[in-house]
């Protein structure tokens, strides 16, 4: 209060020095007048500066992430190019005496953590006339790249097909750590109907999804409209092999196989008992068809689905068979891969693989099958804590029955199924 009191006095006398002396207030404003316009000037450039300042910080955050994102997915080399790229087109000017500084902070069992520092001459007018120097604005980012977030367990590489992810019949799934990516961009690129009962955890669509029937779906993230995830395998390719150790094998009394290349396929039907010896599996052209009751074990089993023309082997397993199937462990040749099928082998829609089954399904390892569908299911009654390491990665995959996946892999040298995490951290 009483500064106003004084403030007010201190008017009240200019005005009067005026009134009294009104030759005098020409000189009064050519003297304030300078001193005016300099502090509108610097008002004016400092707001410029400020908002020059938000965009510089808007380009490192951007800048930061595109780094992060290129360490994340092992291709350090091109860090420094899309961390420039980025931060340019967001408005950072390298011409304005720009410096851009990409950093490698830390890393640790969290995570690495990045930084990027921007510096730049700020645009300046009026402020030109009092400062001798330019006026420099900068800005700063992390951020944190962390692991696999979400691995997948179902994975359909199909880029454009309603249904690339579908259910049929009635469906119990709870595998709350597993994921589903589906890199088909249509509206109905994940379908759900009939009689389902579904818990998982990440589910990425690069399309939409569509629900129908009695349907309880519960998941812990959904995203649509995502971009289409890369094939882990895309560089394994089947081995060469030569002569056949077997053709056409059929089984119809309990017996035990050999790893070796199989010409024709491998067919076993009946009431027996089948067990495979560890190793790899070559079925060059038929099919490997199972039907019949009884067990049917392979423990560090790796089977390969190749030939040629429209001769290339396919996979039926069905029946009333308890299934037990683990793949060769780390280290080992082909570790985590049970099944494998050639990309080669023909990409038609009535081609579908087939592990299913009114008996357990007890399946360890990736089912690879990169240009043809798989069904997968089974009426599985394991329970409790004996999770799984089950990876589907198909062009499409249909599930039924009550299947277990999970993404216990620790014993295994399997692909990354999942995406990285980058987040902005400062």
């Amino acid at each position: 209060m009483k500064g106003i009191i004084y403030l007010k006095s201190i008017l009240c006398s200019i005005s009067k020095y005026i009134k009294q002396n009104e030759g005098s207030v020409l000189p009064l404003i050519a003297l304030t007048f300078p001193v005016i316009l300099g502090m509108v000037s610097l008002g004016t450039d400092a707001s410029l500066w400020m908002s020059e300042k938000r965009n510089l910080q808007i380009s490192a955050d951007a800048s930061v992430i595109a780094a992060g994102w290129e360490l994340a997915q092992e291709s350090e080399e091109y860090m420094d190019y899309v961390a420039y790229r980025e931060a340019t087109n967001n408005g950072y000017d390298s011409s304005a005496n720009g410096e851009l500084i990409l950093q490698i902070l830390n890393s640790d069992a969290d995570g690495t953590t990045i930084s990027i520092a921007l510096e730049q001459d700020a645009n300046t007018f009026f402020s030109k006339i009092i400062f001798n120097t330019p006026i420099r604005i900068a800005a700063y980012a992390e951020a944190l790249i962390t692991g696999i977030d979400g691995q997948f367990c179902v994975f359909a590489l199909e880029d454009e097909d309603s249904g690339a992810v579908a259910t049929f019949g009635s469906v119990d799934i709870d595998s709350p750590d597993c994921g589903i990516a589906v890199n088909s961009t249509d509206d109905e690129a994940l379908t759900m109907k009939g009689n389902v009962d579904f818990n998982i955890g990440t589910v990425r669509i690069s399309g939409d999804y569509d629900i129908g029937g009695s349907v309880d779906f519960d998941y812990t993230s959904l995203r649509t409209g995502q971009a289409p995830i890369a094939d882990p395998y895309e560089d394994l390719d089947v081995p060469e092999h030569n002569d056949c150790d077997s053709n056409n094998t059929r089984i119809n009394s309990s017996t035990t196989l050999s790893p070796g290349t199989y010409c024709g396929g491998i067919n076993v039907s009946g009431n027996n008992s089948i067990t495979f010896e560890p190793g790899v599996y070559i079925i060059d052209g038929g099919d490997f068809n199972v039907t019949g009751s009884g067990n049917m074990i392979g423990e560090g089993v790796t089977f390969i689905l190749t030939g040629e023309g429209n001769d290339y082997a396919g996979l039926d397993i069905s029946g009333n068979r308890s299934i037990e199937f683990s793949a060769p462990l780390s280290g080992e040749n082909w570790s985590g891969i049970t099944f494998f099928q050639d990309r080669n082998a023909p990409q038609r829609d009535n081609l579908q693989n087939k592990i299913v089954g009114t008996s357990d399904i007890i399946f360890d390892g990736v089912a690879y099958f990169p240009s043809q569908g798989l069904w997968f299911g089974g009426n599985t009654t394991v329970l409790g804590n004996d999770t799984p390491c089950t990876k589907l990665i198909a062009r499409t995959v249909t599930l039924t029955g009550n299947p277990r996946l999970g993404n216990s892999c620790n014993l295994y040298d399997i692909e990354d199924t999942g995406l990285p995490s980058v987040k902005l951290i400062r």
